[in-house]
């Protein structure tokens, strides 16, 4: 053959597939529990939402490398050392969502048993780190070392942004939000899963493009780190004035347990954050 390309853009994909289902069986030999009767059987909607949200790393994550350079064969190891990457970015996220909701750390052999509530805010935080890890793939830049440092750098940023969403989150939420989740509130968790999905998303658009200069690229990344606070706050109120009327508001909705109320939030607030990472991007370029 002379044209590889087809040839290497299936090599990639096959990469992904094989990297995922490896992670998925070395997950299951981690826990000490039946992950197949915990997921399968018994119906974990708490668990499943941690599995499924690892997989959305490490897919998502690596997804902007798959399709590019596929003329050329180091491709494939950009796209293995992505995966590794998102890999082990997804795993590190299990005791940073632990300390940041819980306080404490979660023994791999009780994971199966975290309320749904947690179950909820992980995946919304996986979410919101897949779009980031992703983000920061995409582009050129002047050489493969400032590359490599701003995916590094870019990438804990994102991070630490997805913290600070969190528990700012919790600050401005009337009530004891953080309580709120650990304690198994559905409502809570749905809300808050919302908001770092949907700051995930808005940095995706501030970060994903060519490096111009670090002053640039920082200098956006701060203003779509703001933007995103802000506007999903702003949404957040608007919603409530607009649509959350009678005796649904955002007071009552954790108050009273109110989920389909919640659960509309959530999937308004995520909205509200597609066209503002569209803006943020076009700005950043």
């Amino acid at each position: 053959m002379d044209d590889p390309a087809p040839l290497i853009a299936v090599l990639q994909v096959l990469i992904v597939v094989v990297g995922v289902g490896a992670g998925w069986w070395l997950v299951n030999r981690l826990t000490a529990f039946d992950d197949h009767a915990e997921l399968w059987l018994a119906n974990n909607w708490a668990y499943l939402a941690h599995r499924v949200g690892f997989v959305f790393v490490q897919v998502v994550g690596v997804s902007s490398l798959v399709g590019q350079d596929v003329s050329d064969w180091s491709s494939l190891a950009w796209v293995a050392g992505g995966l590794v990457w998102a890999t082990l970015l997804a795993a590190a996220a299990l005791p940073l969502t632990d300390w940041m909701i819980l306080g404490t750390r979660t023994r791999l052999s009780t994971l199966d048993q975290v309320p749904l509530s947690v179950g909820l805010v992980r995946l919304g935080f996986y979410i919101g780190l897949g779009m980031v890890v992703r983000a920061t793939f995409v582009g050129e830049a002047p050489s493969v070392g400032t590359g490599l440092l701003a995916i590094l750098l870019f990438t804990v940023a994102g991070i630490a942004a997805l913290v600070v969403a969190f528990y700012l989150h919790s600050a401005v939420t009337r009530g004891h939000l953080r309580a709120g989740v650990a304690a198994g509130g559905v409502t809570e968790g749905l809300e808050s899963a919302a908001v770092l999905g949907s700051v995930g998303l808005i940095l995706h658009g501030a970060t994903a493009g060519d490096f111009t200069t670090w002053a640039d690229s920082l200098r956006g990344f701060g203003i779509a780190l703001g933007v995103s606070y802000v506007g999903l706050y702003v949404a957040r109120y608007v919603i409530d004035w607009f649509v959350l009327t009678g005796d649904c508001t955002l007071k009552t909705i954790h108050e009273r347990q109110q989920k389909g109320a919640a659960a509309l939030l959530a999937f308004l607030l995520v909205m509200v954050a597609i066209p503002i990472s569209a803006a943020v991007n076009l700005y950043v370029e």
